[in-house]
């Protein structure tokens, strides 16, 4: 939507108004007059508020310059969100919904903004605007859910998490939000609703093995001995590749469910619950349930009145040919890595290659890879490019089975070894590693260096 400007008022000179002869008649004339003016230039200002907007749906035009900049503005507020760059995603989605008033998806995202910050007012604000929007839309009643919760107001929360189970029956996260919320309120017949909630889950996820293992707790806690030895069974039928210990606890469990007191099942169930959490598997099944702590509220990644905006790839370009062709540089030995590396960020990239024993660059430069004993190749990962000492040359950290090294950059023919200078402890220069990577640790803007090794 274009943003018109108020107009400064005409300044009409007093002199010209004829005020010596019949002054009452002259200004009245002179107002007829300028009046068809005046009610043009309010077209013209109403016309540039208008342009490109559904005067009543505070919607931009798919054609118009405004829809461009709303597409820009929210998804980089998007993006911004998924990053924790709080700051340009409160400033790109305000933005967002001043352009597009009226498309829930941006005041959405904006509410789950104040949501993951605390801000309950804002967020409760933005989220019933988008609401009002889109009242049938079952994700806007779970985001009000997630957020009356955080408020501690129980029963508001299962009000929204119920509404938005009824919109779409198949949402695993609503589902399970709704049963968790009504176990933790507690009450008569709550026990009952967890378990017929966490059946329909199941219901178009039999194999969800966190629900199973729910479905199990329950059920042994309610004393359904039909139901807990049914679905210890489907269970056991996923724990082929689990580990040995985690094998344990199932075999505690099902002799807990075939004992004398069936009921001590459901704390068995809570300890099986707690070691799968090394399986990956149970994790992935955990993930379609619930969101890890801090990520329940999901953003919107698509608009839900505007139209999407569509991306069209390229044509292949089924002409493009690659000739391979040797590279005389680096002789007739074999090697198991090569890489092109930008030594100083302008021209052209140097080709770098790797083997158990050295690393060979194509300006000259040479120097040993520590395979180790064994002569270990290195991994994709085991030569890492980074400034080590801030001179704006890049640097290589090499991460082998025979330790890691440190070779910084004195020009593109010559490399040297710093590793002594950055006084390691002997285990960790010396330890066996797959590869090495760049991550900014603590968040202050300088690189760290990640070793990795096998288990």
């Amino acid at each position: 939507m274009s943003i018109g400007r108020t107009l400064p008022a005409s300044v009409v000179p007093p002199d010209s108004l004829g005020t010596k002869s019949h002054p009452t008649k002259k200004r009245a004339s002179d107002s007829v007059k300028q009046a068809p003016k005046v009610v043009a230039c309010l077209l013209a200002i109403m016309g540039l508020l208008l342009s490109g907007c559904h005067s009543t749906s505070g919607l931009p035009k798919t054609s118009s310059k405004a829809y461009e900049q709303f597409v820009s503005t929210f998804y980089v507020g998007l993006s911004a969100l998924q990053v924790g760059n709080d700051t340009l995603a409160d400033s790109s989605l305000q933005q967002a919904t001043q352009i597009a008033r009226g498309e829930p998806a941006a005041w959405a995202n904006w509410g789950i903004l104040a949501l993951r910050q605390r801000n309950f007012d804002p967020a409760a604000e933005r989220l019933n605007r988008a609401l009002k929007l889109a009242p049938q839309n079952s994700r806007i009643y779970f985001l009000l859910g997630l957020l009356n919760s955080a408020r501690g107001d129980s029963q508001a929360a299962i009000d929204y998490y119920r509404k938005a189970v009824s919109l779409d029956p198949k949402d695993p996260r609503a589902i399970y939000a709704l049963a968790l919320a009504i176990e933790r309120q507690g009450g008569a017949g709550s026990e009952d609703q967890f378990q017929n909630l966490i059946e329909q889950i199941l219901a178009a996820r039999p194999d969800n093995l966190a629900a199973l293992v729910e479905l199990s707790r329950i059920s042994a806690k309610r004393g359904d001995f039909a139901t807990l030895h049914a679905t210890i069974q489907r269970i056991a039928a996923q724990s082929i590749a689990w580990p040995p210990d985690v094998r344990q606890e199932l075999t505690a469990l099902q002799a807990a469910a075939s004992g004398s007191n069936p009921g001590a099942a459901a704390l068995r169930s809570v300890f099986l619950r707690n070691v799968l959490m090394r399986v990956p598997a149970f994790r992935a099944s955990l993930a379609e349930i619930r969101p890890a702590e801090g990520d329940e509220a999901q953003p919107f990644t698509q608009f839900l009145r505007l139209p999407s905006p569509s991306s069209t790839p390229a044509p292949p370009d089924t002409a493009i040919k690659f000739i391979a062709q040797p590279i005389p540089t680096f002789g007739n030995d074999r090697w198991d890595w090569i890489g092109s590396l930008s030594l100083s960020g302008e021209g052209a990239p140097t080709i770098a290659v790797a083997n158990a024993h050295q690393v060979r660059l194509a300006t000259g430069a040479s120097f040993p890879f520590p395979g180790g004993p064994s002569a270990v190749a290195p991994t994709p990962e085991g030569i890492l490019p980074a400034d080590i000492n801030y001179d704006f040359k890049t640097d290589l950290v090499l991460a082998g089975a025979g330790g890691v090294r440190l070779m910084v950059q004195e020009n593109p023919q010559r490399f040297t070894d710093v590793t002594a200078k950055a006084r390691l402890p002997k285990s960790v220069l010396n330890g066996a590693y797959i590869g090495a990577w760049a991550v900014d640790i603590e968040a202050d803007g300088d690189l760290d260096i990640v070793l990795g090794q096998t288990t």
